[in-house]
């Protein structure tokens, strides 16, 4: 299930909300114990049970092997007599939740779609907010409903917890008058920031599948990630590789600007370096946020290319999402090439994505690998 469908069950549900104790069971103490790295909580679970660690941070506790099925759906019928633990962690912590009673007692299970039917509690762990699925087979005896109760007990934050901030903010507006936003992702005071920007060609926009992506599970980003999705709405919506006004923004940054071609011809330049909308857009959030990287995705090359300070960033990146590498010398106007120059040591480069449109899968594999590359 997808972390954000996720995030539904916690405001659909009347589950109960606790803090969970900091005192465990003697015994629990000397059960084997599984992390989350990433979101920074762990937990304990019963000798003889068995432990998971999924993509997302999530952690899947099971009395009985774990299926590839329930990894991907843990409303896969269960043995009789088994029990099955889902804990997501959904970050810092922004309202308080209420303490947990003395004696935990799970709530009556719920029909959840894609869960099945099972018990759901809200909790927070230190600065985490944390939601846990307790799923049984029938006729599970006391005994293992207690073991139940008692792993969820023994949870504990090893780190703080991931941001879990999301804001838009509307840039400015294209020449034909749509707006361009970028919306704003991990953790605003860290001193690393990145920007993604999806499309900038209106015919090459691929890469929107990847910034919604990104938008839609920003889990595991600890830095400061700005996302614009399309900065040449015109183009998109008129299947124009340059904006309204005929001009190719790529061509259009200050760095090396030559007057090319003429209005919509394929590079045209613009009549001076910035002269529109767009372009200047783009250079104002820049100047403010100054990314240590930036990606600019485009179509149809199927590689990476950077060149500069910029190759270290682009080369494990393209390692990251399995295409090859170029160091190739940025044309006149363009983007990455201003960028560079305008903040030296700092790496812009370009992905070049396959013609056509990304399959969901590939879309959140190149989100992932920001994710990575962001730290």
């Amino acid at each position: 299930m997808a972390r954000r469908s996720c995030a539904l069950v916690i405001s659909a549900l009347s589950a109960v909300t606790l803090v969970v104790a900091s005192a465990t069971a003697s015994g629990s103490q000397t059960w084997p114990l599984i992390r989350s790295p990433v979101a920074g909580y762990e937990l304990r679970y019963p000798t003889g049970w068995h432990a998971v660690r999924l993509s997302d941070g999530e952690l899947l506790v099971s009395s009985q092997p774990v299926s590839s099925a329930e990894r991907a759906r843990p409303g896969t019928a269960r043995t009789p007599g088994s029990a099955l633990i889902w804990t997501f962690d959904y970050g810092r912590l922004h309202h308080p939740l209420a303490p947990l009673p003395r004696r935990l007692k799970l709530p009556a299970p719920t029909g959840i779609e894609g869960f099945g039917n099972g018990s759901t509690l809200s909790f927070s762990v230190g600065d985490h907010q944390l939601q846990a699925f307790v799923l049984f087979g029938t006729g599970a005896s006391p005994r293992v409903r207690a073991l139940v109760v008692e792993t969820l007990e023994t949870l504990r934050a090893t780190g703080p917890a991931l941001p879990n901030t999301e804001k838009t903010f509307t840039l400015g507006h294209s020449v034909d008058g749509r707006p361009i936003r970028a919306v704003r992702l991990g953790d605003p005071r860290s001193p690393r920031t990145l920007l993604i920007v999806g499309c900038i060609h209106g015919t090459e926009c691929a890469g929107t599948a990847i910034t919604l992506a990104l938008i839609n599970d920003p889990f595991g980003l600890r830095s400061d990630v700005w996302v614009i999705q399309n900065l040449n709405p015109d183009g998109l919506a008129a299947g124009t590789r340059q904006n309204a006004r005929g001009v190719d923004l790529n061509r259009n940054f200050g760095s090396g600007w030559r007057r090319t071609g003429k209005s919509f011809s394929l590079e045209y330049s613009g009549p001076r370096p910035f002269s529109e909308p767009e372009t200047r857009i783009a250079r104002s959030l820049i100047e403010r946020i100054h990314p240590q990287v930036t990606i600019w995705f485009h179509q149809h090359a199927d590689l990476v290319r950077a060149w500069g300070a910029s190759i270290p960033a682009a080369r494990e990146y393209a390692k990251l999402v399995g295409l090859p590498f170029r160091a190739l010398p940025w044309l006149a106007g363009t983007a990455p090439n201003w960028q560079n120059h305008r903040f030296p040591g700092s790496a812009s480069f370009v992905v070049e994505l396959p013609a056509g449109q990304l399959s969901f899968g590939s879309a959140r594999r190149y989100a992932d690998a920001i994710v990575e590359l962001a730290g």
